[in-house]
């Protein structure tokens, strides 16, 4: 089996072909100690994304205990973890070491016990039950009805343009918004070609989709990346030295506006909410 299978192939056509990794857990100490932030800190946390406690509504539910449901568009992986009364857990995902990494991650060595992986009977594998399958499936079309997510890389470097926007400095705003650009292009031509752009730089990225025939990209978009770039150009990814030029609010407030409009464009108009 292959570490990972594409969450595109889970779904209802697919499904009777699909297998789900499963990574079942029996704690041999109690209380578990839940490290939720530090998977947050890792990937982000998103709409998609839950923590819910399900009780028994005078039994009307099919379970009861804790789920927490996880999509990682960088790593392409969705974990649905489900942890019972009794404490025992069940990870289901299509990426085997996402999987394995969420479990260590959350419920390994977490304060205040800290307790480690003899704390737990494990058991793992590729599972092809048709019931766990659909409910999988089910999982990923919740997750993924969500919409496309700004992924964790592109979301960082905004963020962070913000801040340096807020404490005025002009040039470290610029920089993180033409590395966000540049993040979100490396998305858009690995989505659209298939492939990794290698060795292409921002400009030849714009200019391969301005070549597009039709247009994935619309032109007046790839205008506005083209701005940032150019902006980006002179104090951030090819130092050019302008003599007597200093960057000031206006230079980080339009590189800033018009990156974070173009994310926003391209994941909630132009990208697919598929994977």
């Amino acid at each position: 089996m292959p570490s990972a299978i594409p969450l595109s192939d889970y779904t209802p056509k697919k499904m009777r072909a699909a297998r789900v990794f499963r990574l079942d857990a029996a704690p041999k100490s109690s209380p578990i100690d839940i490290n939720l932030p530090a998977s947050i800190q890792e990937s982000g946390w998103n709409l998609s994304d839950r923590l819910r406690f399900w009780h028994s509504l005078a039994g009307m539910v099919p379970h009861t205990g804790l789920t927490i449901r996880k999509l990682d568009l960088d790593d392409k992986a969705l974990v649905h973890c489900n942890v019972g009364i009794g404490g025992a857990l069940s990870i289901l995902s299509n990426n085997r070491e996402y999987a394995t990494r969420f479990f260590r991650t959350v419920f390994l060595n977490s304060p205040p016990t800290f307790a480690g992986a003899r704390n737990w009977k494990v058991k793992r594998g590729w599972t092809a039950d048709k019931a766990t399958v659909a409910f999988f499936v089910g999982s990923v079309a919740g997750a993924l009805g969500w919409g496309p997510k700004v992924p964790h890389e592109i979301g960082t470097s905004l963020k962070e343009a913000l801040d340096n926007l807020e404490r005025r400095n002009w040039k470290s705003c610029v920089v993180m918004c033409r590395r966000a650009l540049q993040a979100l292009m490396e998305v858009a031509y690995e989505k659209q070609f298939g492939v990794k752009p290698g060795r292409l730089d921002l400009n030849a990225i714009i200019r391969r989709f301005e070549a597009l025939t039709p247009q994935l990209i619309p032109r007046h978009w790839l205008n506005i990346a083209d701005s940032v770039r150019n902006i980006g150009n002179v104090p951030g990814a090819h130092p050019r030295a302008i003599p007597g030029y200093r960057f000031s609010k206006q230079d980080a407030e339009l590189a800033y506006t018009n990156t974070s409009s173009f994310v926003a464009a391209y994941f909630e108009k132009i990208a697919h909410p598929t994977i």
